[in-house]
């Protein structure tokens, strides 16, 4: 039992440290610098020292029918986010953050860097590194979703470990990765993966070229694969393209990048095919899927771009300091394609076309408004044409 006498000395040693603090925050506040960068950095005078909060937060809502009439009119958080990063030591970075939407707490990034030049390295969970659009952070891509091969061939976060070397224009990121933080296989399958970029700069225009590449081998016992994609919304109850499960053992992923800034007008295009390895005496199963896009931004601003991955877009006039903010309209052609006819896998093509408007109103804030139309051939939803349109009200920090 807490007896009073207890509680008092409690409050004495309370006191007494909330002091001492504040002696040291008075004698060492010279040394600390803040800045804005949507949330506040803290770093020591040196440098040496970084600590910031960061997050995000997207609301979404949907409506979405089919060939029979509406099938979806929701809403959900995409994404609510909170985490921190910053350095240790000057050539030390670590990042931790946790996604609670839908209802659970989920680890996205969780890892340390040791920060060469020009060769860094990585251990804990990130993004296995494939895909110009996946390597894009949710904060900075065009619309609302990703392309339709990025999900529907399982790009992801991992374990692992990883080098990267990023000098002038080039990049070459390669990794070894072995399950996530909500795996729970004795016997994790591993996965290899690199992926290279070069970014030429002509006059005020950037061209982006890459490529990537996986072998991803499956948890020891498990002898099956399975892909599957909803239409462009992530709201869809229904994923209308679906491989089923099928007889695999590993799979390989070969991609390639091309992406172009030219002042407001944007592009950005990849195409990617993905082998399954049958188990021994069965046969291999081929897909493919890929997408085309352009952007233009109405009111003169410009996509950033940094380490091979599209950035954050800077408005010049935000909408707080009277301005407009950035208008950015785009279009995309997105189709994948989860059918093999000779490998026995009906899982159907879906080619969807999109349009969207976005309106930045700073540099951490946006609205985003996507139409799709999407057309079903073979599989299960043969024939089937899916309309959809939604809305994303985005907040980072």
């Amino acid at each position: 039992m807490t007896t009073p006498n207890k509680i008092l000395a409690t409050l004495n040693a309370s006191a007494f440290a909330a002091a001492l603090l504040a002696s040291t925050s008075i004698a060492s506040a010279e040394d600390l610098n803040v800045k804005w960068k949507g949330a506040p950095e803290f770093s020591s005078a040196d440098g040496n020292y970084k600590m910031k909060i960061r997050g995000r937060l997207f609301t979404d809502w949907a409506t979405l029918s089919d060939n029979d009439g509406k099938i979806a009119d929701t809403t959900e958080f995409r994404t609510a986010r909170l985490g921190v990063e910053g350095v240790v030591m000057k050539d030390v970075k670590y990042k931790f953050e946790i996604d609670f939407a839908g209802n659970k707490a989920t680890i996205k990034d969780a890892y340390v860097e040791w920060a060469l030049k020009p060769i860094s390295i990585a251990v804990g969970q990130y993004k296995v590194p494939v895909s110009l659009e996946e390597q894009t952070s949710s904060r900075y891509i065009t619309f609302m979703e990703r392309s339709s091969m990025t999900d529907a061939f399982g790009f992801s976060r991992n374990v692992g470990i990883s080098a990267h070397f990023a000098k002038k224009d080039f990049t070459v990121k390669a990794g070894v990765f072995q399950g996530n933080s909500g795996g729970n296989a004795a016997n994790e399958g591993r996965t290899y993966a690199v992926r290279a970029t070069y970014a030429a700069k002509i006059e005020n225009s950037l061209i982006h070229v890459g490529a990537s590449a996986f072998k991803r081998n499956n948890d020891k016992g498990d002898v099956t694969n399975h892909y599957r994609q909803r239409p462009h919304l992530h709201l869809s109850p229904t994923r209308f393209v679906d491989t089923g499960s099928f007889d695999a053992k590993s799979d390989t992923f070969f991609g390639a990048e091309l992406g172009a800034i030219m002042g407001p007008l944007s592009a950005q295009a990849e195409w990617g095919w993905m082998k399954s390895q049958a188990p021994a005496g069965g046969m291999d199963a081929s897909f493919n899927g890929g997408y085309v896009d352009v952007t233009y931004i109405l009111t003169g601003d410009k996509r950033g771009y940094k380490g091979g991955a599209f950035d954050r877009i800077k408005v010049a006039n935000p909408v707080f300091e009277g301005g407009t903010g950035a208008w950015q309209l785009a279009v995309r052609y997105d189709v994948i394609d989860l059918t093999d006819t000779v490998a026995a896998v009906i899982g159907g093509k879906q080619t969807t076309y999109v349009a969207g408007v976005n309106w930045h109103l700073n540099n951490y804030s946006r609205v985003m408004m996507n139409y799709s139309n999407s057309d079903i051939n073979g599989g299960a939803y043969d024939g089937q044409k899916i309309k959809a349109f939604g809305m994303r009200f985005q907040v980072d920090w």
